[in-house]
């Protein structure tokens, strides 16, 4: 249980040495003292998915408060979710899900595309489950096979990066075959809508996704017969340079169909970190003006656009970095140059265990794990409720709403964060936060939950065209690398790495690299060598493992492992929009070490 833990303050002036145990005022002058005198514009503060509303929420005020910075921006929410929450906020007017996931039982059909949830989101999966039981059809769209897809109905396995194709000729053979709604027709840019998704045939979409016209057929009569469809996706689909295009398309779908949008989402409370303020601009929208926030928080703010993660850490690299229970030099891309920057940066960690990023770090600050404090999550179909603690915090761990609390009094603004507890917080984000406002503070403290906003204020489709995939194989790198999920690790495995339970059988299987037998063959590869996976901007060393499951031309990889590292392969290359990462297809070359 205590394995890895940080259990007091601890600093260090240089990387070079080893950290101290200090007492909390030494960690708050520490701190206070090297950011003090920094501009704004060059600091970021992450907020984390994994931690509470609240402690969210007092993190970004601070930020903007204290150090009048607008570069704040939540990890998961960006890396993960950015083009979700745009695409659904173009089409729907609101940043978060309008569905519900217990509308899974009134589909007759759910269509998952670049989505795992039997591996990922284990909760949602047991309700499709019992949805099929009850007579829901399941069809899933992949790059790879995964564990929802061998249970499903029709699969269907497509080149990497060729989604956008194939859900516009399904929206075309929708159209096409009539019968819609007097609603999807007149819903604005129906028009546009018919004239972009024409010309996307079977004939023109299968030799671009690489599937059978047979499996085409397939698909498209399951969706256009469905009569109460539903859609899920994840990041299989959003984490490419086409991710947002990819969501557009998706919802699309979903509109002229009048279906319901069931997106996965990523941690568990990476909704919540988004309507917190975990980004760039705030809580500052057409509901609240900055003027209104000044006067409710008492505080000048800077009206300068933020910085996110990726222009903060690569693009124009800022001189500290507050990161909260996060763990950034195995999640994020192009390691070998994010080590760099950091090595070269002031870093503070909260975090309640030692990980990779806490090798880059000058102050260790301990917050408790989720199970071990009070406070909200906000999940992907927003649902609001309240997490108990169920475990006693290790040693002086506070929460961070408390930590920015009591740092605020070494930059003198400690009269903006006079809350006595965590419920005075969110009595503070539901007076202010606009989507929280319907949201009654004292029900979910009392164990009810409750609703941020879900009702879209307009629908729209916004048509968009399938622009080629973002990868090119080459005589140097001929391999496409797709990044997934193991059942039996969550994230980067700082956790459940640690779970004898977990890693038993399964040794090495994270660290390697599978590819198509044929591939192998072609490569003068055996099942067990060890061969160097390298692409444009790194180079990892990895088992091989030989598997017939995975098409010809795909490298498949885990993400969890430190001791692989998978992200020096993942070039600085995202979507322009959104600024999320391409993890998903990557061209490499496979050769035997």
């Amino acid at each position: 249980m205590y394995e890895k833990r940080i259990a007091r303050p601890m600093v260090r002036e240089s990387k070079e040495e080893s950290f101290e145990e200090v007492s909390w005022e030494r960690a708050y002058e520490f701190v206070h003292e090297r950011v003090k005198d920094l501009d704004g514009r060059e600091v970021l503060f992450i907020p984390s998915g994994k931690t509470t509303n609240e402690d969210c929420y007092v993190m970004q005020k601070f930020a903007r408060i204290a150090l009048r910075t607008n570069n704040v921006d939540g990890c998961c929410s960006r890396l993960c979710h950015a083009n979700t929450v745009r695409a659904i906020k173009d089409s729907f007017g609101i940043d978060g899900s309008p569905s519900r996931f217990d509308d899974i039982y009134t589909r007759d059909l759910v269509l998952v595309v670049g989505s795992n949830p039997a591996s990922n989101h284990p909760v949602l999966f047991n309700k499709m489950m019992r949805a099929r039981a009850r007579g829901t059809k399941l069809v899933c769209v992949v790059s790879t096979p995964n564990e929802t897809s061998k249970v499903s109905d029709l699969a269907v396995q497509v080149q990497p990066d060729t989604e956008v194709a194939l859900i516009n000729a399904l929206t075309n053979s929708v159209i096409r075959r009539g019968g819609l709604s007097e609603r999807a027709i007149n819903t604005n840019g129906f028009g546009q809508l018919v004239s972009t998704v024409s010309e996307y045939t079977c004939e023109r979409v299968c030799p671009t996704c690489g599937i059978e016209t047979e499996l085409f057929r397939k698909l498209e009569e399951a969706v256009c017969s469905s009569k109460a469809f539903g859609l899920m996706h994840g990041m299989g689909l959003t984490q490419s340079k086409n991710g947002l295009l990819n969501v557009y398309a998706l919802l699309n779908l979903v509109i002229v169909k009048d279906g319901k949008i069931l997106s996965n989402r990523g941690e568990v409370n990476v909704q919540g970190v988004g309507d917190m303020g975990g980004n760039p601009t705030g809580i500052i929208s057409s509901f609240i003006m900055k003027d209104e926030l000044e006067r409710a928080w008492g505080s000048r703010l800077t009206s300068e656009m933020g910085l996110n993660m990726i222009q903060s850490l690569y693009l124009s690299p800022v001189k500290a970095v507050f990161a909260c229970d996060v763990n950034l030099a195995v999640s994020l891309p192009d390691l070998d140059r994010l080590h760099g920057n950091l090595s070269n940066m002031f870093l503070v960690l909260l975090h309640h265990h030692e990980n990779l990023t806490a090798k880059f770090a000058n102050v260790l600050l301990p917050i408790p794990m989720l199970v071990e404090r009070l406070g909200t999550i906000t999940n992907g179909e927003r649902r609001v409720r309240l997490v108990r603690k169920v475990a006693e915090p290790v040693g002086e761990a506070k929460p961070a709403w408390v930590i920015f609390k009591e740092l605020s009094k070494r930059f003198g603004v400690g009269r903006c964060f006079e809350y006595g507890s965590e419920k005075e917080v969110f009595d503070e984000i539901c007076r202010l936060i606009p989507s929280y406002r319907s949201v009654n503070a004292d029900e979910v403290y009392g164990g009810q939950d409750g609703w941020a906003l879900k009702d879209p204020p307009f629908t729209k489709y916004v048509p968009v065209h399938y622009e080629g995939r973002e990868y090119a194989r080459t005589g140097a790198r001929p391999y496409v690398l797709v990044t997934v999920r193991s059942p039996s690790h969550f994230l980067h495995g700082e956790l459940t790495s640690l779970s004898p339970t977990l890693r038993r059988g399964k040794e090495g299987q994270e660290e390697s690299c599978y590819m198509n037998p044929e591939d192998a063959e072609e490569k003068g590869l055996r099942d067990g060598d060890l061969v160097a996976v390298r692409s444009v901007c790194g180079s990892v060393g990895a088992r091989l493992r030989v598997d017939p499951s995975v098409n010809r031309g795909l490298v498949k990889m885990f993400i969890h492992s430190e001791k692989l590292l998978v992200n020096r392969l993942v070039p600085l290359d995202y979507t322009s929009l959104t600024f999320t990462p391409n993890y998903k297809s990557i061209s490499v070359d496979v050769r035997k070490a």
